[in-house]
């Protein structure tokens, strides 16, 4: 196809920007449009367009932070949430939750008529705030509007944000009180919630966790290292018991050994005699049992459920009545 330069300026600088292109005139869209029907641009939302092999090497997070930072020029006022909030605000959530959908709060009607990839959330108040030049509902609004996710998934950005200091639980609860929400989901978040957790993958194994109804872990409690006593161990979850038992569960929510491409790391041989050497010295303190849990065993519960069972993770018939520990440690000697 011939080249029409000003589309393809439109695309480089998109491109530099981390966004999608748009036409301003007539032959600007009707050529991004005639780019589209060749099959070189891809339309991941109405009205804007992206070369198809660089959007396909783009993560799907980064997809949605593309056609939202374009929506944001082209709709100045628009004021995003929800998820596309979460983007914004770099707060961590799974990819999962990344469909083409764009959120934005509305204190309007809502007629019907939008593009198929828009959803206005309606509030009667919007708390707006301009974060990296677009604007956004306060991260308080965001969490609320998170809160409709899947209660694992919710936990992930509600441990983010707090972990991110972007909020304040009685900030939260205080506009959940103002606003039309799920009061209880939110106050329910908000128990749970721990900026203690280390990445949201270890929040979705730990809300995970929780849903199967099991006792709720202390989180990166500390062990002594004898090879390195100024690095001491840390561990994602632990159970400390009545009688006495320890019993750790280290989340593996990727391949931990098959990046040998870096020189800078150690071998796959080095990495595996570290964890043979952590084990056996969590071991010599007294832990019980540990247990590796992997991405896959998060997906499928039961996998997850028979092997904290296995170890002897204490389980109640239900959430209300999951047993929890009151104790509080920074270091098991």
């Amino acid at each position: 196809m011939k080249e029409h330069k000003a589309v393809t300026a439109l695309l480089n600088t998109a491109k530099q920007q981390k966004r999608c292109a748009y036409g301003t005139n007539r032959a600007e869209r009707m050529a991004l449009r005639r780019r589209l029907q060749a099959d070189e641009l891809i339309c991941p939302y109405k009205g804007i367009y992206v070369e198809k092999t660089y959007w396909s090497n783009l993560s799907r997070e980064e997809q949605s932070q593309h056609t939202i930072r374009t929506l944001a020029r082209r709709h100045p006022n628009w004021v995003f949430t929800g998820i596309s909030a979460a983007c914004i605000y770099n707060v961590e959530h799974s990819y999962a939750l990344h469909d083409g959908t764009v959120y934005i709060a509305s204190s309007g009607g809502i007629n019907g008529q939008d593009e198929p990839h828009l959803q206005r959330i309606y509030m009667q108040r919007i708390p707006v705030r301009k974060y990296r030049g677009m604007n956004v509902t306060s991260p308080e609004r965001m969490l609320i509007d998170c809160t409709s996710l899947p209660f694992a998934q919710s936990l992930a950005i509600y441990d983010s944000a707090l972990r991110n200091n972007l909020i304040t639980t009685n900030a939260v609860q205080s506009l959940a009180l103002q606003c039309v929400c799920d009061e209880a989901a939110v106050s329910k978040l908000l128990k749970y919630a721990n900026p203690l957790s280390e990445n949201g993958g270890e929040s979705f194994a730990r809300g995970t966790i929780l849903e199967r109804h099991f006792a709720i872990p202390l989180l990166q409690v500390e062990f002594n290292n004898p090879n390195h006593p100024e690095s001491p161990y840390r561990v994602d979850f632990l159970w400390k018991l009545a009688d006495g038992r320890i019993i750790v569960a280290e989340y593996d929510g990727t391949a931990k050994y098959a990046d040998a491409s870096n020189a800078n790391r150690a071998s796959i041989r080095a990495k595996l005699e570290y964890e043979r050497n952590r084990e056996r010295h969590l071991k010599d303190q007294k832990v019980t049992v540990i247990v590796h849990l992997f991405y896959e065993d998060v997906v499928q519960p039961w996998r997850l459920e028979k092997k904290l069972r296995e170890a002897g993770v204490p389980q109640a018939l239900n959430f209300a009545m999951a047993p929890t520990l009151t104790q509080t440690i920074s270091t098991v000697a």
